[in-house]
């Protein structure tokens, strides 16, 4: 008899992402997504009016690199070898250039030291230093986020000992880092590093703040091909696609999940018609996971998600223009405004330019752009990966890793991890490494 397949909720980056990793483990995986294309809210689509054109809602400029790479590694093939069999590259990218509303351009390199420099010159040697600062204290930070939902799943209070609540400043918010800065631009561009991912800064804990430590540790990347010519990101979500292609997934699309259930068994609905499953991945929002099966989370992480709200998704538009080069074939352009950041990132086009916008100024609520900031209690409202139901489990940008690219997909892994543990008899451990 064929083994039951364990069915992925969700052609999601982070159902993809559980998919590849479980097939290549050996499972039989049936991905069902309820659209005609994977990859969510960050798959690429063709801008109308202009034949050839793909644009996708995903950040022109990758900043932290290395769960794609573990994902291709884990799934069968070196990111930078299955890069090249495409005629790809990730190179890396030009600084952030932020403008204010006093009329000032900033240009922010990635690099220590490169930064400080920048910062000196533009805002006079007082300020850098304390820039400076914060980020060297923001890397502690960072590093002891790794283990609390992103490399390791958070699942209980005790996690965060006493030093750890020390080390993420969790009497501080987001809003107090800025305001610490004293320099009213820099404290713009700390703001909108939570502001772009929807949520508001003064009810944000200070630790999401170091995603700026990130940037500066890990880089700016762009994709390329082979000619130089500029790439969009959603490249690397194809990429993905045709890894579960190879890795013999079978994928539904346009089909709906309608209920799933994990008692007596694992089984889903797919347009009314019962599957059974050897285990379940939801990689749908929170919302709708618990739509499809009322008793998917724990009592009490019911109880907490129902005062949960969707972060606000930035109102992302695209136009190709004729007439405005872009050296070096991407930029990013963050214009600071009091309600909040527009960015811009501009990709050559040969001859034109494509030109997209994400104005935060414009969002709107989004269940699938993750769940905004309130205070540090949010965290707990953030559904775990493991939803404590048999033979089920969830990821996606609500995780509690976070809900940056990078960080969606390591809720995808860890999610295989367990369910993969599960399946092969190991014993449940509290949390597994993403390694």
């Amino acid at each position: 008899m064929e083994a039951l397949p364990v069915v992925v909720v969700g052609g999601s980056l982070a159902g993809m992402a559980a998919a590849a990793r479980l097939a290549k483990a050996g499972h039989r995986v049936r991905l069902v997504e309820r659209t005609d294309r994977l990859g969510g809210r960050w798959a690429g689509a063709d801008l109308a009016g202009h034949p050839g054109v793909r644009v996708d809602a995903m950040p022109g400029v990758l900043t932290f690199p290395a769960p794609w790479r573990d994902l291709f590694k884990k799934s069968g093939r070196a990111f930078d070898a299955e890069l090249a069999r495409a005629g790809l590259e990730l190179v890396p990218g030009p600084p952030a250039t932020h403008r204010f509303p006093d009329g000032l351009e900033l240009q922010l390199p990635a690099e220590r030291a490169a930064q400080h420099a920048a910062l000196t010159a533009a805002l006079g040697r007082p300020a850098a230093e304390r820039w400076r600062d914060l980020l060297d204290r923001l890397l502690g930070v960072w590093q002891q986020l790794r283990p609390l939902g992103m490399e390791l799943e958070l699942l209980s209070q005790r996690q965060l000992t006493p030093d750890v609540r020390r080390t993420l400043l969790l009497d501080r918010t987001v809003a107090d880092l800025a305001d610490d800065l004293a320099e009213p631009h820099l404290g713009a561009v700390v703001r909108a590093v939570v502001q772009r991912a929807g949520s508001d800064p003064e009810r944000t804990p200070a630790f999401r703040a170091a995603e700026l430590v990130a940037t500066r540790t890990f880089g700016r990347w762009v994709l390329h091909d082979r000619d130089g010519a500029p790439q969009p990101v959603h490249r690397l979500v194809e990429l993905v696609a045709d890894r579960l292609r190879l890795r013999k997934v079978a994928l539904d699309l346009g089909r709906t999940v309608t209920a799933l259930t994990t008692r007596p068994r694992p089984r889903v609905e797919v347009d009314g018609e019962p599957v059974d499953a050897a285990a379940v991945v939801s990689a749908v929002d929170p919302w709708t996971h618990l739509r499809l099966d009322p008793r998917g989370l724990r009592w009490a992480d019911r109880r907490r998600l129902a005062r949960a709200r969707p972060a606000l998704a930035p109102a992302v538009s695209h136009a190709v223009v004729e007439d405005d080069p872009v050296p070096g074939g991407v930029a990013e352009l963050v214009e600071h405004r009091l309600d909040g950041p527009v960015v811009r990132y501009r990709r050559a086009l040969g001859e034109r330019t494509l030109v997209s916008t994400h104005d935060s100024t414009a969002a709107s609520p989004d269940p699938s752009y993750g769940i905004a900031w309130d205070g540090p209690a949010s965290w707990w409202r953030m559904p775990p990966v493991s939803t404590g139901r048999p033979l089920l489990w969830t990821a996606g940008p609500h995780s509690r890793g976070g809900s940056s690219l990078s960080q969606v997909l390591l809720s995808g892994a860890l999610a295989s991890y367990a369910c993969h543990d599960a399946l092969s008899g190991v014993p449940a451990a509290p949390v597994r490494r993403v390694r």
